[in-house]
């Protein structure tokens, strides 16, 4: 094994370029299959939530109809690459109806060849395509080895890092064919150590007696259900698994070389096309409808690894430490000094391949460093490693996270007892193949439902922003974020682009309807005059005239709240009498959020928010003021502290619950009850802390969308069609929902044109309305 190029190194480090070293483009692809709750394959149709599979970004099937397959999208770094996937294993598992997805490469209990159902795309020349591909290979492999699973890790380097390695190294060359020889001189090494990887990160031991009944012929039985080798790694990998019929041997010289190679397979009919040269290392082109001439073309654009198996263990199939592991060793690749990979390492390769994936566990296993020289597999791997660790002192960045990267795989390699397949088949004796991974498969789900509001990597954005950007997700449309602060973000479906602010300021709504909403004086003339009941009330411009008219209000039940503003900031209500102090200290406030404000009447009944889009009620929400619930030993401080613990409640609208506090308002309002924060609620007694009931306040939602009638949901439509707005937050006081509205058994205190949507689908009480896809219905995408 040659070493280190110390001449690239050296420039890297003279030219600060050491940072640009962990950062890329990367990418993850992953497949699962899906299954039953008893672990048997399914035989439903991929879910239509996902939309068009074929023109879906990141969710879509691989060979089965039964085999999802999950895509990040490229991004810089390998963070941000695993919190994608990890949004889109959550994501995926949510949306199975009484289904789990199989963690492990190796399949499940498996019907008979007839009941696995090949994939099926649209009917356009791709979709047919797409087909007929899949029908080839089910000739030509069967159909249960199609069903391995795995992970394909995709990567390339920054083209400004790699121009600045072309300016020193490049002389001579066009800045495609030097970007061509890096791309290959990484893919070279890659297959020449893939072994190691394979050691590493394999985790696909044992086989169920379903599988292909003359693979499980040549197996042992490890217990009544299941088949293994003894000392395997990977069943994925090895000689059974899923690969070409030959190990063909390319040329890696340079592109040309590489198709003309595939070519001769292909016109020879070894290959379908160059989709079915099942490389450990993939070179891919920009066009990879047309791979090979996109080559010659375009040059190399990324490079695939695909001998990665799905790591049971971790929910997502793999972790991010294992990321970092298979970036060191494509550094690795780069830097070591280039040699030939002729046709004899290539077959040393293959060798080396096979070996371990079939015997890795073998503590004395032998590998070949040529054909004439063997050594122990742990001295080849820590050899390799001991240059990994000077690459890390040259990073100077991550260093303790890498060295503890490097380690642990050291010590897999010293102990294969430590290695994911050997502790598997530990597993697998102590349980059996199936109570193990289906266990494993419930557990995943359990966690994706307690994270089910969290999109990982974007929980600094509003919740509703989350939601509209998990619902783009599903339907595979790409995304942009313009401000994160702003919650700005760009949907491109490939028809169309549309611009949205907080999930629900759209292109849809026209500005005057923005401003009728904001302005509660306008929005409430304008209601009234097409008879929709609205609260009668004054508007103040300054505090002292607001003062004076005390007596005008005194012994009536009123609303004192900003004119302009929203989640119910700065709003005070009181039902019973109050006091002159708390009259106008609650003017005072109001004031504070805005320089004029209304007073109007309280409306009696309960408070529900209706979200209308388009000509549709899409959810209704009761919001039950903030509270608490007595236990007969603990203050009201307590009780909130308590309530505020729920991971459910935030700050900031990115939870689906508000936090309690304990302001100004609230003690005002304990007040008028004769307790305040010290005070110990009965066992079972509600405390109420706030009059009105909005979410943003730490109010409960409850979903009753299903419980109000039609003609409220009428008059909610109708204030939205009346202002011109296309998504629009009513809040209207009902004083009984089983009877029709009248014309003075309701009202409608306020139109919200920013209304929060995620309380419709996390509500505290009540079923999720999907909210988000919807909004994409509205907006056709």
């Amino acid at each position: 094994m040659k070493g280190l190029d110390k001449e690239i190194i050296k420039y890297i480090c003279e030219n600060n370029l050491e940072r640009d070293l962990l950062k890329g483009n990367f990418g993850i692809e992953k497949e699962n299959v899906r299954v039953d709750k008893n672990g048997r394959l399914s035989t439903t149709p991929h879910p239509k939530v996902f939309g068009d599979r074929l023109n879906n970004l990141y969710i879509t099937t691989d060979f089965a109809e039964s085999q999802v397959e999950m895509v990040t999208p490229v991004v810089d770094t390998l963070e941000e690459t695993y919190e994608f996937l990890d949004n889109l294993q959550n994501i995926v598992s949510l949306e199975l109806e009484e289904e789990l997805l199989w963690p492990q490469s190796n399949p499940p209990i498996l019907p008979d060849d007839e009941k696995i159902y090949i994939a099926n795309f649209n009917d356009t020349s791709d979709g047919k395509e797409a087909r007929r591909y899949r029908d080839t290979l089910a000739e030509k492999y069967g159909k249960k080895i199609q069903l391995i699973s795995g992970i394909h890790y995709n990567f390339s380097l920054k083209d400004k890092f790699l121009d600045n390695l072309y300016k020193e190294f490049g002389k001579g060359l066009t800045f495609t064919d030097f970007k061509n020889k890096v791309y290959l001189k990484i893919a070279k090494n890659l297959l020449r150590y893939r072994w190691l990887l394979i050691y590493l990160t394999g985790a696909s031991p044992i086989v169920h007696k379903t599988y292909d009944e003359k693979i499980i012929n040549n197996m042992k039985n490890i217990n009544e259900e299941s088949y293994h080798i003894e000392d395997i790694v990977s069943f994925r990998n090895g000689s059974y698994g899923y690969k070409n019929e030959k190990d063909f041997i390319i040329s890696y010289d340079n592109v040309e070389s590489y198709v003309r190679d595939i070519e001769e397979l292909i016109s020879s009919g070894e290959l379908d096309s160059a989709r079915e040269f099942y490389s450990p290392v993939r070179l891919k082109a920009e066009e990879n409808k047309d791979t090979l001439n996109s080559l010659l073309k375009d040059g190399i654009k990324y490079l695939e690894l695909r001998f990665i198996d799905l790591n049971p263990f971790n929910k997502n199939g793999i972790d991010l430490e294992t990321l970092y592991l298979v970036h060191l060793l494509v550094l690795f690749s780069l830097f070591q000094e280039d040699e030939p990979f002729d046709e004899e390492s290539q077959k040393v390769a293959y060798k080396n391949h096979e070996l371990v994936a079939s015997f890795g566990r073998n503590k004395n296993l032998e590998l070949y460093e040529n054909f004439n020289t063997k050594n122990l597999l742990c001295n080849m791997g820590k050899n390799i490693f001991e240059e990994i660790r000077k690459l890390i002192s040259v990073i100077g960045e991550k260093e303790e996270f890498l060295i503890k990267v490097v380690d642990d795989a050291i010590d897999k390699l010293e102990n294969p007892n430590k290695t994911i397949a050997n502790k598997i088949v530990e597993k697998v004796l102590e349980k059996s193949y199936m109570d193990f991974h289906i266990e494993l498969a419930k557990e995943y789900l359990k966690e994706s439902k307690e994270n089910e509001f969290k999109l990982t990597g974007y929980e600094d954005l509003e919740l509703s922003t989350q939601v509209l950007l998990k619902a783009s997700i599903k339907r595979g449309i790409k995304f942009e974020i313009l401000d994160r602060k702003d919650n700005f973000i760009a949907l491109d479906n490939g028809k169309k682009v549309e611009y949205t602010k907080q999930a629900t300021k759209t292109s849809l709504d026209p500005y005057s309807s923005v401003m009728i909403m904001e302005n509660k004086l306008v929005t409430k003339h304008v209601l009234d005059k097409v008879g929709i009941r609205v609260p009668i009330g004054k508007d103040y411009f300054n505090s002292s005239s607001a003062k004076k008219d005390f007596t005008l209000f005194k012994d009536k039940s009123i609303v004192i709240k900003p004119k302009f503003t929203n989640f119910g900031v700065g709003i005070t209500i009181f039902k019973d009498t109050f006091s002159k102090e708390s009259y106008e200290r609650a003017i005072d406030i109001a004031f504070e959020h805005d320089d004029s404000i209304l007073i109007e009447e309280f409306l009696k009944g309960n408070e529900y928010r209706f979200l209308v889009l388009g000509d549709k009620v899409e959810g209704v929400l009761n919001r039950v003021p903030a509270n608490v619930v007595g236990d007969g030993k603990s203050s009201i401080e307590e009780l909130i502290n308590r309530k505020n613990s729920s991971p459910l409640r935030g700050e900031g609208h990115r939870t689906p619950l508000e936090i309690i506090t304990i302001g100004e308002i609230e003690k005002m309002f304990l007040n008028q009850q004769g307790k305040d924060i010290n005070y110990v609620p009965l066992d079972g007694e509600t405390v109420y802390l706030r009059e009105n009931s909005n979410i943003s306040t730490g109010g409960d939602s409850i979903d009753c969308t299903e419980d109000i009638l039609k003609s409220y949901k009428d008059i909610a439509i109708k204030a939205a069609k009346t202002v011109g707005a296309s998504i629009c937050g009513v809040d209207m006081i009902i004083e009984d929902i089983s009877q029709d509205a009248t014309k003075d058994n309701y009202g409608i205190i306020e139109l919200n044109f920013n209304p929060a949507v995620y309380m419709h689908c996390y509500p505290y009480k009540g079923v999720n309305r999907n909210i988000g896809e919807k909004i994409l219905d509205l907006l056709d995408l």
